[in-house]
């Protein structure tokens, strides 16, 4: 049976996720679209700061146009956005821990502002604070969750091997709510959501050596290969 592949990434990245996917692997993947979340904008004041830090390219996609800005970015997926929209861009190696200690190591003068969405993690401009530079967060969107899909549901109480791509606790939380009867496969971002599906029998959990888009398209054509007998 070939494994069907659920998507819970909002789009427009869900969306680029499932492409990439399907076009390294060359053939169609049975796919249900299933966002966890919706992004909803904030409205927000830019204060005034010569650096921005940026946990995701949600953030980015609600930032000012960034001429004279420096972003500080947590790996290359946000990186590239914010160097899209104008920003003298420095990247992280993927992870809140890594993003804290570059900004940290360079000690940039001035004020700086971490956009970022209403639920968050990292505790970014607290460590940054606690490490004398003078940072603030600004919430410039929400991330509002959105119910499972009928199609999910019937699918959990099939047979049918299901593959999630996981990027964050709260995209989980759907499929944490469903009973199981389908092997489910899950490919974890961080230990952290791995270690949320230990309680659920079917679950299988593998976790991506490095927290970026490229790593979890990999991991989840691996998963998805491993599981057809006629993936190439």
């Amino acid at each position: 049976m070939q494994p069907i592949l659920i998507i819970t990434r909002p789009d427009p990245a869900g969306t680029l996720f499932a492409q990439d996917v399907q076009r390294v692997m060359r053939k169609a993947v049975p796919i249900i679209n299933a966002p966890a979340l919706r992004i909803v904008p904030i409205a927000y004041d830019m204060p005034d700061a010569s650096h921005v830090i940026f946990t995701s390219a949600r953030a980015v996609a609600q930032a000012p146009i960034g001429t004279g800005l420096t972003a500080w970015c947590v790996g290359g997926a946000t990186a590239a956005a914010a160097d899209a929209k104008g920003y003298d861009v420095r990247s992280a190696d993927g992870d809140a821990d890594a993003l804290v200690a570059m900004i940290t190591a360079h000690h940039p003068a001035g004020p700086m502002v971490h956009l970022a969405g209403r639920h968050r993690r990292g505790a970014i401009a607290a460590r940054l604070t606690a490490a004398g530079l003078r940072c603030t967060t600004i919430e410039a969107y929400d991330q509002v969750a959105l119910p499972v899909p009928q199609s999910l549901i019937d699918a959990a109480a099939g047979s049918v091997p299901l593959v999630a791509p996981i990027f964050s606790a709260r995209s989980a939380q759907g499929l944490l709510d469903l009973t199981y009867t389908a092997p489910l496969h899950i490919v974890a971002i961080s230990a952290a959501v791995a270690n949320l599906f230990r309680h659920i029998p079917q679950a299988r959990a593998l976790t991506v050596g490095h927290p970026d888009a490229d790593h979890m398209t990999d991991m989840t054509i691996a998963v998805l290969r491993g599981l057809d007998p006629q993936a190439e």
